[in-house]
């Protein structure tokens, strides 16, 4: 290894920057800078030189490699790009959060059709979300047992004014309760 690859190797080993006193030990036992008179003179001169390989930092005693700032730049470029993307993911929704809006969405569009309201359970136990699956199925048999509701008052409603236009019951048993006259 030649001395100005060992004072490459140490600015690399300390993060590509570094101040002249760091340099001076971590490129002397890299390279083979013990025959050399003056050592730390001949590493400043490398550091000095006009090759681009080397360049003072804006702090004073503090020496780069050129290619360190190259890196820097496009390390935060990539953070920038990384921190756009993270912010795009952000923005879309968690899967629980889709589930519900899902969910509810489908009993507001579906509330009168339960064969489509259906076959969104149906889906929802594909994609595993059981959860998802069994509220639709309360809801729907909330729905049902409504709809029930609703049809046996009509019933009863038929059947108590049929009677009482027949003249099976009178109106004060139909509102007050009494007794029905079979006839």
């Amino acid at each position: 290894m030649t001395q100005k690859e060992a004072i490459i190797e140490a600015l690399t080993r300390l993060g590509g920057k570094a101040n002249l006193t760091d340099i001076y030990k971590h490129a002397y036992n890299i390279g083979d800078f013990k025959g050399s008179k003056d050592w730390k003179a001949t590493i400043r001169g490398y550091l000095q030189q006009e090759d681009k390989t080397f360049r003072a930092s804006k702090d004073r005693g503090v020496w780069e490699l050129a290619s360190y700032q190259e890196e820097i730049a496009l390390r935060d470029k990539r953070i920038k790009e990384l921190e756009a993307e993270v912010e795009a993911l952000s923005s879309i929704p968690k899967e629980d959060d889709f589930v519900e809006r899902f969910v509810e969405e489908t009993k507001r569009f579906y509330k009168h059709e339960r064969k489509k309201a259906d076959a969104i359970r149906q889906i929802m136990i594909k994609v595993g979300r059981l959860d998802a699956e069994a509220e639709i199925d309360a809801w729907m048999d909330g729905k049902q047992a409504k709809t029930d509701k609703k049809v046996e008052k009509k019933i009863v409603q038929k059947i108590s004014n049929s009677q009482v236009f027949n003249g099976q019951i009178t109106n004060s048993e139909f509102n007050g309760g009494g007794t029905m006259h079979e006839g």
